[in-house]
């Protein structure tokens, strides 16, 4: 091996599949909620099972983080689905972000979502403001360019957050 190379050890591997898994996860949630708003349970699904065994692999205090942010990812965005105000699939998707990201970086990543989140409602009430003074008055129902993709814009974060976390890198 050269002077002042170095090799990955396990572990770095490990955070490295987590972090590879987490974008990739990011980047279909932002795909289909920005494409058709919604985040299909299949999506989901293949989250879990890529997030649970991340965590396995790493044992089982890195399973137990991981099912705590699972449960912390449900918690915090459940009250915001039963007043309708978010989808079922944003409350399924920080779960799966959780499992991933264990319930201290559930936290940061979901604070540095829910700014950006708000920061693009502003731009989309702007802009809506400025449509109906061109006269185009929306209609009852949102249209896709009328609601915020806030999965899309929940797992961008935690995977800026992750990866800005990795001591590795």
């Amino acid at each position: 091996m050269e002077r002042g190379s170095r090799h990955l050890e396990g572990g770095e591997m490990l955070g490295l599949a987590k972090i590879a898994s987490l974008w990739a996860f990011a980047a279909a949630v932002a795909y289909t909620d920005l494409r058709y708003r919604r985040v299909p349970n299949r999506l989901i699904a293949a989250g879990l099972a890529c997030g649970l065994a991340c965590a396995a692999c790493a044992g089982l205090n890195a399973l137990i983080r991981g099912l705590e942010g699972m449960s912390l990812g449900l918690c915090l965005l459940y009250p915001a689905f039963a007043f309708h105000a978010v989808g079922g699939g944003d409350v399924k998707c920080l779960a799966v972000i959780g499992l991933f990201a264990g319930p201290h970086l559930l936290w940061v990543s979901f604070w540095r979502g829910s700014l950006a989140a708000g920061a693009a409602a502003l731009a989309l009430i702007v802009a809506r403001l400025i449509r109906s003074r061109r006269g185009r008055e929306a209609t009852g129902r949102p249209e896709a360019g009328h609601t915020l993709p806030y999965a899309a814009i929940m797992a961008v974060a935690a995977g800026l957050t992750l990866t800005s976390q990795c001591a590795f890198l």
